[in-house]
């Protein structure tokens, strides 16, 4: 087998059109006099990012392979939702929040379990998990769905004024703009049927003031806000 000095060595040797065995020629080359020198430093440093260079590949192709197991669990998941079978969705979301923690596959997973807790009237159960997810601040987009969704939750659960904080709080996180709005428009919305009609002229009247005519919602924020004030 052949060695990493005697790779090197091979190397050296060939580069210079001489060989070990020619101390006079050796000497008028410094290159090859230096890897002569430290051909075992040579050879151990070869070595070292040899491994270094496969486990990056080991750790970047774990991470891939994990995350398309992920993807394809959570579809499994959707799929028995979207069939209406709640409890058989539920156990794969689960799965998948649990197995996969860390990645967009499971933050997605841990918001779907919540749709079907609040579709199987669990309401309450999907309100206690979403203070835990949120409290525990997913990254980017995440963290506005789950505020979205612990504002449907509350909604659910008769509590339209602290839907409406949670909507607020989700508009603020949410990176896309008909996010933002649709956000807002929920936030006036609950707002409303809690009785806080003030708060709610407020979100709508900065909403506008806020987005162009032509954004998406912003006509239906006009239109409710003119409901509210009519005759005002």
């Amino acid at each position: 087998m052949l060695s990493w000095t005697s790779l090197y060595s091979f190397i050296g040797n060939s580069l210079m059109g001489t060989t070990a065995t020619d101390p006079v020629r050796a000497a008028e080359h410094p290159i090859l006099a230096w890897f002569q020198t430290h051909q075992r430093a040579v050879g151990i440093a070869a070595g070292v990012v040899f491994v270094l260079a496969l486990a990056g590949w080991y750790v970047v192709e774990s991470g891939r392979r994990k995350q398309v197991q992920a993807l394809n669990a959570l579809d499994q998941a959707r799929n028995s939702m979207e069939a209406g079978n709640y409890p058989e969705a539920s156990t794969g979301f689960q799965k998948v929040s649990q197995n996969y923690s860390g990645t967009d596959a499971a933050y997605e997973a841990s918001l779907a379990l919540n749709q079907v807790r609040m579709l199987s009237g669990q309401s309450q159960l999907a309100v206690d998990d979403l203070r835990k997810l949120v409290a525990a601040n997913p990254p980017g987009a995440h963290g506005a769905a789950a505020r979205a969704h612990l504002g449907m939750a509350l909604e659910n659960t008769g509590k339209p004024s602290e839907a409406a904080a949670e909507y607020l709080k989700a508009a603020d996180l949410a990176p896309e703009v008909f996010r933002k709005v649709d956000a807002l428009l929920n936030a006036a919305r609950t707002y409303r049927l809690a009785g806080k009609e003030a708060e709610a002229v407020t979100v709508l009247s900065d909403l506008i003031k806020a987005y162009p005519r032509e954004t998406a919602g912003v006509a239906e924020a006009e239109v409710r806000l003119a409901e509210i004030t009519r005759g005002k």
